[in-house]
């Protein structure tokens, strides 16, 4: 099985290094042309199954990269980005500024410390896992997936060893193409493809 993730195209709010999950924004320029670029890449891939995050910025992304060739489009809101809570929308130094003891709990222990309205990463992982979980059920030779760093991060761990520490091993930029194969009962990384040069 190939599994194909695809990070969605850049937005405002990223250009701009803000933390933002749940807001619901669309792609920039940048953006439509990353996902463009997507597009030409995997333009020879026969897709089976289609995942989408509910965001307007993954689903942008997805129908640049289908065009109307796909017909069925899964809308799975358990690869949605993480929810900041009321650190959505706001820079690193303005959360700093605004929120200055639940910012310091949260970078003390990230993995359990939640956003004030936010989920913690915990949280956000689990519906990953039993996301990764489901699609090894199936029975296709390519998926795709369109979603959030975050979520592709989370994969990752997932994929090695179901360990957490591995989430800041990893970057993923707007626009990137991950192929990752499930073969004889092995899950791994094949490629990580960057489309923005």
């Amino acid at each position: 099985m190939n599994i194909y993730f695809v990070r969605h195209g850049q937005t405002d709010e990223n250009n701009n290094r803000y933390y933002y999950g749940k807001l619901d924004v669309c792609l920039n320029e940048k953006g439509l042309s990353q996902a463009k670029r997507a597009a030409a890449f995997l333009n020879r891939v026969k897709f089976d199954e289609v995942y989408v995050s509910e965001r307007k910025r993954a689903v942008e992304t997805a129908d640049i990269i289908l065009g109307h060739n796909f017909k069925k489009i899964n809308i799975d809101k358990r690869i949605d980005e993480m929810d900041f809570g009321k650190f959505e929308g706001k820079s690193y130094e303005q959360i700093k500024k605004l929120y200055p003891e639940q910012w310091g709990k949260w970078c003390s222990d990230w993995k359990n410390e939640s956003p004030p309205g936010g989920e913690s990463y915990i949280e956000f992982y689990s519906r990953i896992r039993g996301f990764m979980e489901d699609i090894l059920k199936l029975n296709r030779k390519n998926i795709l997936i369109v979603t959030h760093g975050g979520v592709i991060r989370s994969a990752y761990c997932y994929i090695l060893n179901d360990n957490l520490d591995f989430f800041w091993k990893f970057a993923s930029k707007n626009g990137d193409i991950t192929l990752v194969k499930y073969e004889y009962d092995n899950l791994y990384i094949d490629s990580i493809t960057h489309v923005d040069v």
